[in-house]
């Protein structure tokens, strides 16, 4: 009876015969009072669970394998300590026990004792097994030592889906994209067959490298499964970050059934291609559903408003996130109010709005406010920024380079030059340009004047090209967006090697004329000219260019740019 009650999950009805057997004064067997703890332990009944064991007047390995188990995704300390109790005794612990107790100290981030655990493992010979090998596998990795990981995966049996979705993921949580898609080859050669959370691994390793071809492998890889809303949410997001933001939207049109997660993408996406009102056309929708707004979903709405320079949406949203959904806003949602005010120029009323915090101004918000100040050139209140942000974090590479911006835009160059001499005390360097473009499956990278690659005659003969076709555009070089103290001469020739348009050249070079559209990534924000520029050649040779820069996608079609020349 108490059986069934298990499988079915019936843990009242369980509770109510363990009652009754108690009420008739029956005694229960050795095997009777192990059925009973596990059905206290699935129940998560682990008070009673503990208080049967107790009272047991005799236990075998069972009796304590069952009560480790259900300590061990949160009662840590107690799994341990009913594990001690079990070697004291004589017990000799099975695979399921070592399972259950290297979990407990990874939440204990006891790692001695996890080292301990895989001595004995070796010495009762369960190793191989594939319960004890991912709690080795687990602890491993969340001590760091990501050698041993990779020697106990090795070790492991390769016909199961579980160890390599483990590492697919840990590496795409890593960022080492590269690696956990190279992981995946090589699981799929061995003929594993991909779940649901292999397949979303995979596109946040395809994500955070913008590797929209090998996206759309996997992609391929996914269509001969079923359809599923974690993998569809995973494939959102990966075309989003790839640039691709109408095949993100495809999937979430084709999902079964849109989860926060799957609204959440989509919302998000759409803020970092600056497509604001079609972002804010998803909010409205998802709200005609059962599905319930959370703190992600405004912080993807707000960015929404930021990003396209919606001031009065994006107070009103942030009025009904409080009053109407009873959502308290965090650091994410005050930084995106602060960038909005700021980008906008109201940089006095985005300094009141940090000051006014209820609780201590993040880090976040004081370099939103920064890089508003650079657009603007406040120096005063940018220096009041920097001010704040070093005093929390001396060696901010990026607040000293944001600072020299700001001193260069406005002509200070005795307090570059000051600002630079600091960052060389404090031996500290500034983030170099770099751009890449994925060709068939390789990624190449540019940095400015770069002079490296292969194919650098043809690349450098293209920007001839270029250069002499915007200037018959009424091209004009806007000499201002080179932050350096030299000639108009070398000014011009500085930006045409910038290491987006190094890119773009290639991109030209490589891939047939009415193809897909180019796509480069770059880490820093593009420049003024280089924006120009890119609309201007977007309409010369009749090419869609997508360029994301350290903020948000930018499409170039036919002259124009989905920003609205707003960033």
């Amino acid at each position: 009876m108490l059986q069934r009650c298990i499988q079915n999950g019936d843990h009242l009805t369980g509770r109510a015969h363990h009652c009754a057997i108690l009420k008739t004064g029956n005694c229960l067997d050795l095997f009777a009072h192990n059925v009973l703890l596990n059905l206290y332990v699935n129940g998560k009944s682990l008070t009673d669970a503990r208080k049967v064991f107790d009272e047991m007047p005799e236990r075998n390995t069972i009796s304590f394998v069952t009560l480790i188990q259900g300590y061990e995704n949160s009662c840590f300390l107690e799994s341990f300590q009913v594990f001690s109790d079990m070697r004291r005794i004589g017990f000799r612990p099975n695979h399921f026990t070592l399972a259950a107790v290297l979990k407990a100290c990874v939440g204990l981030e006891a790692f001695d004792l996890a080292k301990g655990l895989h001595g004995c493992a070796l010495k009762t010979g369960y190793e191989p097994n594939l319960f004890v090998g991912m709690g080795l596998l687990e602890f491993y990795v969340k001590s760091g030592d990501s050698g041993d990981a990779s020697r106990i995966f090795q070790e492991m049996p390769k016909d199961d889906v579980v160890p390599w979705s483990f590492m697919i993921a840990r590496r795409a949580q890593s960022n080492m994209g590269k690696e956990a898609v190279e992981l995946f080859v090589q699981m799929r050669q061995a003929m594993v067959t991909p779940n649901q959370y292999t397949f979303a691994s995979v596109m946040q390793a395809c994500a955070s490298i913008e590797a929209v071809e090998l996206g759309t492998q996997v992609h391929c890889h996914v269509l001969k499964h079923d359809k599923n809303t974690v993998v569809g949410n995973a494939l959102i997001d990966m075309y989003a970050k790839c640039g691709s933001i109408k095949d993100a939207r495809l999937v979430f049109n084709g999902l079964t059934k849109n989860d926060e997660v799957s609204w959440n993408a989509m919302i998000s996406g759409y803020s970092m291609h600056g497509l604001g009102g079609e972002a804010l056309k998803v909010f409205d929708m998802m709200q005609e559903t059962d599905v319930r707004p959370n703190q992600m979903t405004f912080v993807g709405v707000l960015s929404a408003c930021s990003n396209g320079g919606l001031l009065s949406k994006g107070e009103a949203y942030f009025k009904s996130m409080i009053h109407d959904h009873g959502i308290e806003p965090c650091v994410e949602h005050y930084s995106c109010m602060v960038w909005l005010l700021g980008r906008l120029g109201h940089l006095d009323r985005a300094l009141k709005l940090i000051k006014e915090m209820p609780f201590e101004p993040s880090l976040m918000a004081w370099r939103a406010l920064l890089g508003a100040c650079v657009i603007h050139n406040d120096v005063e209140i940018g220096k009041l920024c920097a001010k704040h942000i070093l005093e929390i974090d001396p060696q901010d590479e990026s607040t000293h380079v944001l600072l020299s911006n700001m001193y260069a835009r406005t002509r200070r160059w005795a307090n570059v030059a000051t600002v630079r001499r600091s960052m060389k005390t404090k031996g500290l360097n500034k983030e170099p340009g770099l751009s890449w473009i994925e060709n068939q499956g390789t990624v190449h990278y540019f940095t400015v004047d770069d002079a490296s690659h292969p194919d650098k005659k043809m690349i450098y003969g293209m920007l001839e090209w270029l250069n002499m076709k915007t200037r018959q555009e009424s091209y004009s070089p806007d000499r201002n967006a080179v932050l350096r103290d030299i000639e108009d001469d070398q000014k011009e020739r500085h930006l045409w090697v910038h290491s987006e348009r190094l890119a773009l050249a290639f991109g030209l070079i490589k891939t047939p004329s009415g193809s897909s559209p180019i796509r480069i990534i770059k880490n820093l924000r593009i420049c003024a000219d280089c924006h120009a520029v890119m609309k201007l050649i977007s309409k010369i040779v009749k090419r869609d260019i997508i360029v994301r820069d350290m903020n948000r996608f930018h499409h170039f079609e036919n002259g124009l740019c989905s920003c609205g020349d707003y960033w």
